[in-house]
């Protein structure tokens, strides 16, 4: 599934094709992906989106943001296997439209973006009054899932006091309610930078341990985003690319391997319903 740091990939690969341009049409193959109050109604939505102008796309958590004039907007959750690709202006889209594109977006420039989503676990929800700088209360009022603070910018006592129950910290960690951006990838990268066991109550973390986490996670996403994400089999970003990061990896999918810090063979667990990558002297409990 794409995490944070595979959604700002392509948050920055849309920003230059796309803000400032006018929406010029909508097809929408699949209705079943529309959410929000208006599913019922899309049609009729997209129809009033067609003709403003993009003014942002952004990124909260895992959802990319669209939006256009007078608040107008798209929130694109991408699911399993939901990916966008950016088509060539030059090409006929129609002729090279990939199987399973759920949604098409036009613009002025000739560009168009195509929503591709094989599993069908992707939603796109349209919404009005949508702020992007804090469109939290809108998706929230809409039915979306409350989102705690960013992983990238929380701070520490906040980050703290996140971990005073007797969950394990990995699940603490996937609780998107509580620290927003974190998905099963990175997750494991982090608590292994950090050499913290992922099925440790997080009531057991000291404060000095609490501050190394946050610093590795923060510097495990930055990393990750700078490598354009991580692909195993579906990511791509607007461009086709995959994803970088894969080959830095240090824990996750590296089971059987040595330890790149004490050469232990790191092993595969699951720890909350996940499955989970450790080194067991490392992160011993």
């Amino acid at each position: 599934m794409p995490e944070m740091p595979e959604v700002e990939s392509i948050a920055l690969g849309l920003r230059p094709a796309l803000v400032g341009q006018c929406v010029t049409r909508v097809r929408v193959g699949t209705p079943l992906v529309i959410r929000g109050p208006y599913r019922r109604h899309w049609r009729a939505f997209m129809a009033e989106l067609t003709g403003r102008r993009v003014e942002s796309i952004t990124r909260r958590a895992k959802r990319l943001i669209l939006v256009a004039e007078r608040g107008m907007g798209l929130v694109f959750q991408l699911g399993m296997t939901g990916k966008f690709l950016l088509s060539d202006p030059k090409q006929d889209v129609a002729a090279t439209t990939p199987k399973h594109t759920r949604l098409i977006l036009s613009f002025c420039n000739g560009t168009e973006v195509l929503f591709v989503d094989p599993r069908r676990f992707g939603r796109v929800w349209c919404l009005r009054d949508l702020d992007a700088q804090a469109p939290d209360a809108v998706m929230e009022a809409a039915g979306l899932t409350p989102l705690g603070p960013e992983a990238l910018d929380v701070r520490p006592k906040a980050f703290a006091a996140l971990l005073t129950t007797d969950r394990p910290i990995k699940s603490l960690l996937l609780d998107q309610s509580r620290i927003a951006g974190l998905g099963n990838i990175y997750a494991d990268e982090s608590l292994w930078a950090a050499s913290i066991h992922p099925a440790r109550a997080g009531s057991s973390v000291t404060a000095t341990e609490a501050a190394t986490l946050r610093r590795e996670i923060q510097k495990v996403l930055r990393r990750a985003i700078r490598a354009g994400g991580t692909t195993f089999s579906d990511f791509r970003n607007v461009h086709g690319e995959m994803g970088r990061f894969r080959d830095r990896l240090k824990a996750y999918g590296r089971q059987g391997e040595p330890c790149p810090r004490c050469d232990t063979t790191i092993q595969y667990l699951r720890v909350a319903g996940r499955g989970t990558h450790i080194c067991p002297r490392c992160q011993a409990k």
